[in-house]
């Protein structure tokens, strides 16, 4: 493990994916080995996990089983905590400061690209309706920002 900024980050490259559609979580798995993709992918249902994740709370107390992330991709749209929220949280936490996050939502709403990027997102994708756009979609987040934040060791 290596230790920046006060934050024990995971050498394995651990990329915490936090969605509450199933059907969105099976069609990312497939897109993420498809795009080429090798990095592990932690889902978690929505940010009342996410921030249980990120802080150790509970089942994800165990950093051998739940590394922490080198980037973060997050929905909107999720029941309890929701990612605008889960955004909110993030941007209080100085210890995540340099984590990257991404919004991949259905919303096409231009006041959501700029609370999001207000709350600290990086980049903001809207889901396709295609599978083979979902691929493309994937890929360039594996370029612009999977390989040079989360790169295996």
């Amino acid at each position: 493990m290596d230790v920046a900024d006060g934050v024990t980050m995971s050498m394995e490259g651990t990329i915490l994916f936090v969605e509450d559609s199933e059907d969105d979580r099976e069609m990312m798995r497939f897109a993420f080995k498809k795009a080429g993709v090798h990095n592990p992918v932690h889902e978690v249902h929505n940010g009342d996990e996410a921030i249980s994740y990120l802080s150790g709370e509970g089942e994800y107390a165990d950093r051998e089983r739940f590394p922490l992330p080198c980037l973060v991709i997050t929905d909107l749209k999720m029941p309890g905590v929701d990612g605008f929220e889960f955004l909110e949280w993030l941007q209080d936490q100085p210890e995540f400061a340099k984590v990257p996050r991404l919004v991949l939502s259905n919303s096409l709403i231009e006041s959501d690209v700029t609370r999001a990027a207000a709350l600290g997102a990086c980049a903001f994708f809207v889901k396709p309706g295609q599978f083979d756009e979902l691929i493309r979609t994937v890929a360039e987040m594996n370029e612009d920002w999977i390989t040079e934040h989360c790169p295996l060791t």
